[in-house]
């Protein structure tokens, strides 16, 4: 595989750190998942403060979502004019440029930030996957994908506590500036790199890339559908827990640092994927995957029984982060393993869209569910939502 990064020549460490491979990736995404960890709690309950309902800061993320996935069908179009180098860059100024205007702490900018965020976490996410796919071996995923997780840890665990503990207890601005300073670490590293793309997905880039084409093409295959739908039901719960278990403490009466606080620890749990990782590869992912969204299912569904004791329902979420964890470690895998090289930076960008997806299509029925209910009902409706998951996961090969 072509490429001009340094040689390998020095110490072991140095080039663990300087060549693209599970390690390199895992720094990548840390760096990444700091500068938006940092701001994750921020967003949800400033909008909150800006809006002064839950079922508007719905509606504020629908719409949002609306243009993020819109978003997502232009990457394609970015790689093959400006290469996959540069999208990957617009995609850390987006994040750059998200944390600044989110700093002005009015609602223009507060919609801006979110339309910044969705655009450079979509920059990001396909550019990062297609890198991952040109650089590791298909049977070393398993180990690869919880590495990476575990690197990040560190970030989604500190990042939610400590920016909303800057916001109230430091100064407005800190957070935001923090999370904008990782950025700029960010591009530094990756420039550093000088990463270069496979041929042959680099020649899949050359025609025009159709989005509708690219979608028929996508859900005509069985095992890419399969393998969409599975990060995308994850995706849904996780987009659940940074957003409402918060915005339930708080009006619970428990102060926004304790939302915070319960969305650092749940990231926490991602220091365990490693342990899964190890467990995949004498079992296989199959069984994982199911039993992840079986937990899922009974903890957020028992947290809507325990709405009147918020410590409790904070409990149960906490303890479903962890399932939720283990789905991260695997979610991706069936994807990665069923789609063909040529098709990649299409492919990627229909798979990717689980993500914005995740955060529009939910946020959209919660809107209409909190017109009537309070909150509980979005984690009765989310824990349902994981058992339907579980049911189909049963569809993952046995093999996997």
């Amino acid at each position: 595989m072509p490429t001009d990064i340094p040689s390998d020549t020095g110490p072991m460490w140095l080039r663990a750190v300087s060549r693209p491979g599970a390690i390199v990736f895992a720094i990548m995404f840390t760096l990444e998942s700091f500068a938006r960890g940092l701001i994750a709690t921020l967003i949800p309950l400033q909008a909150y403060s800006l809006l002064h309902h839950t079922r508007d800061v719905s509606i504020l993320y629908t719409l949002v979502g609306i243009v993020g996935l819109a978003s997502s069908f232009a990457i394609p179009f970015f790689i093959r004019r400006f290469k996959r180098r540069w999208v990957y860059t617009a995609g850390i100024l987006a994040l750059l440029v998200a944390a600044l205007l989110l700093a002005t702490a009015t609602l223009y900018g507060q919609i801006g930030a979110m339309l910044a965020r969705a655009f450079g976490a979509a920059a990001l996410n396909i550019t990062l996957s297609l890198y991952v796919m040109d650089y590791i071996r298909r049977r070393d995923l398993v180990r690869s994908e919880p590495l990476r997780l575990m690197f990040s840890a560190a970030a989604w665990t500190v990042g939610p506590a400590l920016g909303v503990w800057l916001y109230t207890d430091v100064g407005h601005g800190v957070a935001e500036f923090l999370s904008a300073g990782s950025c700029a670490v960010l591009l530094v590293y990756f420039w550093y790199l000088r990463m270069s793309e496979n041929p042959a997905v680099a020649a899949a880039t050359r025609p025009p890339p159709n989005p509708i084409a690219s979608i028929r093409r996508f859900i005509a295959q069985p095992r890419l559908r399969l393998g969409w739908f599975v990060p995308f039901a994850r995706s849904c719960w996780w987009a659940m827990y940074f957003v409402y278990p918060p915005l339930f403490l708080v009006q619970a009466g428990k102060g926004d640092f304790a939302g915070a606080l319960l969305v650092s620890l749940g990231n926490a749990m991602l220091f365990v994927t490693p342990l899964y990782g190890r467990m995949a590869q004498r079992t296989g992912i199959r069984r994982w995957i199911i039993v992840g969204f079986i937990g899922l299912g009974i903890l957020t569904t028992a947290a809507g029984f325990m709405h009147g004791f918020p410590w409790i329902a904070a409990a149960l979420l906490l303890a479903g982060s962890a399932f939720c964890c283990l789905l991260d470690a695997f979610g991706n895998i069936p994807y990665m393993r069923a789609v063909r090289p040529l098709e990649r930076p299409q492919m990627t960008t229909v798979f990717r869209t689980y993500i914005d997806l995740s955060d529009l299509a939910p946020q959209a029925f919660y809107s209409v569910l909190l017109t009537f209910f309070d909150i509980r009902a979005v984690f009765f409706a989310c824990g349902l939502f994981m058992f339907v998951a579980a049911v189909v996961a049963m569809k993952i090969p046995k093999k996997m």
